[in-house]
């Protein structure tokens, strides 16, 4: 009877929701360095072993390599479709030495940024990627991974017809294979058309606050999958663990949420838009004139927001797993750090008007949003 109570109260202690236990909270206050010059979105930040940074910034379509030491930021490439040029600098892929991938989606490739920040060309993604593949990250043998979109629009597709999830995929660039490693639950889509079958203008863009999975990849090939339904970790082989759930307290969406968020949305650079021109059966060309632009996708707001920030996980150094825990409009960022068991270890609280974009291994990098909108890099000590 002692044997069985006994086993009893640890089967109890492992179902307890992680959030349930007290974890240490770390308050980033004063940060050693900030940048000086601003950036419009800081979209990646890649730490190289000197202590310089890779930056690139999505809305001013810029890369830059930045000595916080100097205050010194250097233009890396530029604008354009040349050998040397990007279109549109989302991710940072960090491979050995210091190189590093820029990922660029808009024209399906990499730009490779060599350790001096120096560009040396490109490489195009694989067939397996499809369009609009979101890169994450690279193991320490170089394997990319990706993340699909799930769908395609080629023609004849109905863009309505979207699926719930996408693929989660590991490209050995060695072995010329691309192998699939997971699924993640994409977030809801609201589509509209314009136009016919033989010219379509299709509009998509992301619903509010959608309930949707994240994932990131550790240098030992590890990928941890951040899942919103029932708000936990696992990670994938070669030690695959699944984390207990995490307790939250549900944040009801508001009058303020939404007028933040709409302010967002009225930067149309944010909203993705597609176009093609689709053949007729016989094999003519069409002669249908150019569609017009569609009406903006109609908004479904949800009574409550998901446990985290869909696209806010990140990976540290260490293998961990950093989350950004839905906020009520206004509050500053709380995060949540998970271990390679999938536990949560502590929680992170930044300052206001700061948000989290990048962990290495000399500091913590975070944006401070000023009123007029700019960002400014800054790292904080690691505890």
């Amino acid at each position: 009877m002692r044997r069985t109570g006994l086993l009893c109260s640890l089967l109890l202690a492992v179902a307890m929701p992680a959030a349930a236990q007290q974890v240490p909270v770390q308050q980033l206050s004063n940060p050693e360095v900030e940048f000086p010059d601003a950036f419009d979105q800081v979209t990646a930040v890649r730490e190289l072993r000197d202590g310089r940074l890779i930056v690139a910034d999505l809305y001013a379509r810029t890369v830059s390599l930045v000595d916080l030491a100097s205050g010194q930021a250097t233009a890396i490439g530029r604008e354009g479709q040349g050998p040397k040029e990007f279109g549109f600098p989302t991710a940072l892929v960090a491979l050995s030495h210091d190189t590093t991938w820029l990922v660029d989606p808009a024209q399906s490739r990499f730009l490779v940024i060599l350790p001096d920040g120096t560009p040396s060309g490109t490489v195009a993604f694989p067939e397996e990627f499809g369009g609009m593949a979101r890169v994450k990250g690279a193991d320490a043998r170089g394997r990319i991974y990706a993340q699909g979109t799930g769908f395609t629009l080629g023609p004849g597709s109905d863009p309505r017809a979207l699926p719930d999830s996408a693929p989660v995929v590991a490209w050995d660039r060695a072995a010329k294979s691309v192998t699939p490693v997971g699924k993640v639950k994409i977030p809801a889509v609201a589509v509209s058309t314009s136009g016919s079958a033989g010219s379509r203008s299709v509009m998509m863009r992301q619903q509010p606050f959608p309930l949707a999975d994240d994932w990131v990849v550790t240098s030992a090939g590890r990928v941890g999958f951040v899942r919103s339904g029932n708000y936990h970790v696992e990670w994938s082989a070669p030690a695959p663990r699944v984390g207990p759930p995490v307790a939250f307290k549900p944040v009801l969406v508001t009058n303020a949420d939404k007028k933040e968020l709409e302010d967002r949305m009225k930067d149309r650079r944010g909203a993705l838009r597609i176009t093609r021109t689709d053949g007729n059966s016989s094999g003519q060309a069409s002669s249908a004139p150019p569609p017009s632009q569609p009406a903006e996708p109609q908004v479904d707001w949800p009574e409550q927001k998901p446990p985290f920030v869909p696209t806010s996980a990140i990976t540290s150094p260490e293998g961990e797993i950093w989350v950004e825990r839905s906020q009520p409009a206004g509050a500053p960022e709380l995060v949540d750090v998970f271990g390679p068991a999938g536990n949560l270890l502590r929680q992170v609280k930044l300052p206001p008007a700061t948000r989290l974009v990048a962990v290495g291994a000399k500091g913590i990098y975070a944006a401070r949003t000023d009123a007029d909108g700019l960002w400014y890099l800054q790292r904080y000590k690691k505890p």
